[in-house]
């Protein structure tokens, strides 16, 4: 796998102070497709990305494993968030330490 870059700060979905994972709000692993490539760009999909928990970041990948339903329905923060069962995680993250 890729490198991860890593740091402390807040988690753009919980909002909780924890070491960050990079989202990619379209999955690497369809990058070199070329419906994806038409649909991005080769350059906005490289950048839109989410800083995230590690927590909220396996919520995501456990609840939407399809990495090309996440390319096509959850490319943005606000489509992601719109998911009843993310915003159910992202809430019961919130309580964690």
């Amino acid at each position: 796998m890729g490198q991860r870059r890593e740091q402390a700060d807040r988690c753009e979905l919980c909002d909780r102070r924890k070491k960050l994972t990079k989202h990619h709000l379209v999955p690497k692993a369809v990058h070199s497709k070329k419906r994806y490539v038409n649909r991005f760009g080769k350059d906005a999909m490289r950048k839109r990305s989410l800083m995230i928990c590690k927590e909220c970041h396996n919520g995501i990948h456990d609840l939407i494993p399809n990495e090309k339903e996440l390319a096509d329905r959850y490319y943005t923060k606000e489509l992601l968030l719109a998911n009843e069962a993310i915003r159910r995680h992202i809430a019961w993250v919130k309580k964690q330490k």
